[in-house]
């Protein structure tokens, strides 16, 4: 590969006081209308600014990383830029918004170091429908780091009207089991409204400019870093990312993003289109996922499922109410009926059996509900605590797989720290080694999930019947 030193450029304009240097590089779209700019200042701080058919988008945007080793957010310099590389996948989904999907973007690597000579490298794509950049620290190393902030932000306009939900404080609530996403949007709102709690504002977040849509997510957290937000201020419409609190965590196990070095973090994406339909089509967090990590495709056939819990509540997890329901699936040609909370106790694990014996004649599968639920609440609701080692997971899902159970739905998780996505994404893998669909419920949002752990099916997190 081929780099290139950049040529100093003076340039008479500021970013939040600081003087820029000539440091500075583009990079386009495949069609030429999304371009982003990346500068330093006098001080060594990152920037990037992002632009759709010459209207600005986002002004000038920190970069950067705290590393608990060391700084990686000013007094940084530029070693190398490299060429653009052209970056295509073509891949299918199981299920989601499209079965053949297909990504084209223009890749360029920024090498900076700080002053301990210790390297960052920031990775931009662009493509037609929007901008997506990732941290990458390529050295190695044999002790554990930690990143204690990220320095990202994204720096709307004042006149750019937002759609976002609140996150609620963790902890909090009925049984304290926030946070579960299940907050109303505050609609229209100006860009810099506070958000009515610490927790700041969830992800994906909707905001409007001229006639420009933009949708701010994060793709491909993996075990290795934690779900992040946005900031609960924004002064002047400048929103940072937000690490969870310091509850959200399995017991005594990490909640900020902890790893050995080689080092990559999830995508920071902006989809950026000029009409919600774009919006709503783009698989921007897919394309930036990584490749499914098995194949469920000769075993999950994805479907509809009748559901008594809904409309019936807990009393109705009985044999014979959920017998109707599976005779109601039948009828609807559906392919599930889910059996929610307190199924161990009000009907049992030898009567369920004898309900997937019964639904397979009807070529139904069921799903079971489960609690996740170590320390982080204190709802009572069970199955309890099945899923939370490694042992216990196999040993509960290899008795599911005797009883010929469909999937499961777990309920009930403790929030974004990084012990806790590692927790789903087990649950996952796990899952699929005993041919298991996985239902998630009040929970995080899926960030490229289903196509990297293709048996998820579903993750909700709405304020429903309740």
């Amino acid at each position: 590969m081929r780099y290139f030193q950049l040529l100093p450029v003076l340039v008479a304009v500021s970013i939040h006081g600081e003087a820029l240097c000539g440091e500075r590089s583009t990079l386009k779209s495949p069609n030429g209308k999304i371009s982003i700019d990346v500068r330093l200042t006098m001080n060594g701080e990152a920037f990037y600014s992002v632009s759709h058919s010459g209207s600005i988008i986002l002004k000038q945007s920190k970069l950067g990383m705290i590393r608990s080793d060391d700084d990686f957010s000013t007094n940084l310099t530029l070693d190398s830029v490299s060429d653009v590389k052209v970056v295509t996948d073509k891949y299918t989904l199981l299920h989601g918004k499209r079965l053949k999907c297909d990504y084209t973007g223009n890749k360029r690597v920024f090498y900076l170091k700080n002053p301990n000579s210790k390297i960052i490298e920031i990775i931009f794509q662009v493509s037609n429908d929007g901008v997506a950049f990732r941290y990458h620290f390529p050295e190695k190393t044999d002790t554990t780091l930690r990143i204690f902030k990220e320095a990202t932000t994204y720096h709307f306009d004042v006149s750019t009207r937002a759609f976002l939900q609140p996150c609620p404080d963790a902890r909090t609530g009925w049984c304290y089991s926030q946070p579960s996403y299940e907050e109303y949007y505050t609609m229209d709102i100006p860009v810099g409204t506070i958000s009515p709690n610490q927790a700041g504002w969830v992800m994906p977040a909707l905001f409007t400019q001229g006639h420009y849509w933009v949708s701010i997510t994060e793709a491909a957290v993996d075990t290795n870093y934690c779900g992040s937000r946005l900031s609960q201020f924004s002064p002047d419409g400048e929103y940072s990312i937000q690490f969870p609190e310091p509850q959200e965590c399995r017991s005594n196990e990490p909640v900020l993003p902890e790893s050995l070095l080689p080092w990559y973090t999830p995508w920071r994406v902006i989809a950026i289109v000029d009409n919600l339909a774009g919006l709503v089509e783009s698989t921007l967090e897919t394309d930036l996922a990584a490749p499914q990590r098995y194949d469920v495709s000769p075993w999950l056939k994805p479907g509809i499922a009748s559901w008594s819990w809904v409309i019936l509540k807990d009393e109705a997890t009985v044999y014979d109410v959920q017998h109707q329901f599976i005779d109601f699936a039948s009828s609807m040609n559906w392919r599930y009926c889910l059996v929610d909370a307190l199924w161990d106790k009000q009907i049992g694990y030898e009567k369920i059996k004898q309900l997937a014996d019964y639904a397979k004649t009807k070529n139904v599968n069921i799903l079971l509900w489960y609690n996740s639920a170590g320390d982080w609440n204190t709802t009572t609701m069970t199955p309890r605590d099945k899923l939370l080692t490694a042992d216990s997971r196999h040993a509960e899902f290899q008795n599911l797989r005797d009883m010929g159970i469909g999937g499961i739905k777990v309920d009930f998780f403790g929030g974004d720290g990084q012990s806790m996505m590692k927790y789903y994404i087990d649950i996952l893998k796990d899952a699929a080694t005993y041919n298991l669909a996985v239902n998630f419920h009040g929970a995080t949002f899926p960030r490229g999930w289903y196509r990297t752990y293709p048996n998820l099916l579903s993750m909700e997190a709405i304020r429903g019947e309740e």
